[in-house]
């Protein structure tokens, strides 16, 4: 049961997680080092899913689905903030279309539930919802309720009760999309699928953040990005985002409003983490407080970034005070090496980084918790 869902959970910014769908495959810089991927084996759940590789554990491809899953958060009555399918990827190529349907008839069917879905796979996504959803999503509604008969489940009046009426009711009020962006090149590629795809919040998980990223241009694209004319042509937005095709009303508003609700940021941790620059989360933090976008800094990872004129003093597993003077020249897409736990990233002149863990690292970003969550 732990391993296909947990009611309670160490993600910040989440009070459950459930794995519905189990398995992927790499597709980026920020897939190198995944925790899922690497434990995946541990779990009767997900063996097989992965393979042994000169590089550790790596996914196959092949994907599962847990229908228990599902059938537990139809179960759980007080409100949570759900994180579906951290061990997979909802929208994963090999997913078939039928599982994407059942789990958004379990979140249709749960509107005391908060709903969040994050994905690398941004295109498969916006065409998803580009598609006739409504009638296949009412099937799989009347599919579950006709299933949850049996005494020990919510009875079968009492789901239909709920039942949204999807004609009205879309996108639903409960469910969050998200994509995951490390770097700038993937931001580009993904974001505006995220925003050509209906959403009652849209987010972004900057994590593990592995270089600058600006969002600027993503936080308005009706205005800032194409300039607010929906014949305007760009090298950012889809050639057939809403925004572009529709008309502003008496009012001078427009009909489609795409927005970016929130930004979680985060370095990356595990054995073979690559550090976070200050600089990377301090942007897209005055980014996201000058649009008035909430911002959640997750985690700095397992390193902590050592300021010019302030070299650190950290207590070793062995008890010794060490004190760290040296920058060490190390590629950050490489394999990270270093000495005594310190890095240094040569493009970032006079910045070096010491390796303290992700608990002694914390999530003050200038001294301050970041926690912010949009409102619906």
């Amino acid at each position: 049961m732990v391993a296909m869902m947990a009611d309670k959970t160490k993600i910040e910014w989440a009070d459950a997680t459930v794995n519905y769908v189990n398995g992927c495959s790499v597709l980026s810089p920020g897939c190198k080092h995944c925790y899922a991927m690497k434990q995946a084996h541990r779990f009767p759940v997900r063996q097989g899913l992965t393979e042994k590789t000169a590089g550790g554990m790596v996914w196959t491809g092949e994907v599962r689905e847990n229908p228990k899953a599902l059938d537990q958060v139809l179960r759980w009555q007080k409100p949570r903030a759900i994180f579906w399918n951290a061990h997979g990827d909802l929208f994963h190529e090999s997913v078939p279309g039928q599982w994407i349907d059942q789990q958004f008839a379990v979140m249709a069917l749960t509107p005391q539930h908060r709903h969040m879905v994050l994905t690398k796979r941004s295109e498969r996504m916006r065409e998803y919802f580009s598609g006739y959803l409504v009638e296949r999503i009412d099937c799989e509604i009347d599919a579950i309720i006709a299933e949850h008969v049996d005494p020990l489940h919510r009875r079968s009046d009492d789901l239909r009760a709920i039942a949204p009426d999807l004609d009205e009711t879309w996108p639903l009020p409960n469910v969050w999309l998200g994509v995951s962006v490390e770097d700038q090149r993937r931001a580009d590629e993904r974001i505006p699928d995220l925003l050509a795809t209906p959403a009652a919040i849209r987010f972004i998980s900057a994590e593990p953040l592995l270089g600058p990223v600006d969002l600027l241009n993503y936080f308005d694209p009706t205005g800032a990005c194409c300039g607010g004319e929906p014949e305007y042509r760009c090298d950012v937005c889809p050639s057939d985002a809403p925004w572009r095709y529709s008309e502003p009303s008496s009012d001078g508003q427009w009909a489609f409003d795409p927005q970016i609700n929130w930004v979680i940021a985060g370095g990356e941790s595990g054995p073979n983490a690559r550090p976070m620059h200050p600089d990377w989360t301090r942007s897209l933090r005055d980014q996201c407080a000058s649009a008035g976008v909430a911002f959640t800094f997750k985690q700095w990872g397992e390193w902590l970034p050592w300021e010019p004129g302030c070299p650190p003093e950290w207590e070793s597993q062995n008890g010794r005070r060490e004190d760290h003077h040296a920058l060490l020249p190390v590629d950050i897409d490489a394999d990270p090496k270093w000495d005594d736990g310190l890095w240094a990233i040569p493009e970032f002149e006079h910045f070096a980084f010491q390796r303290v863990g992700k608990k002694a690292a914390g999530r003050l970003l200038d001294g301050i918790q970041h926690d912010a969550v949009p409102t619906p």
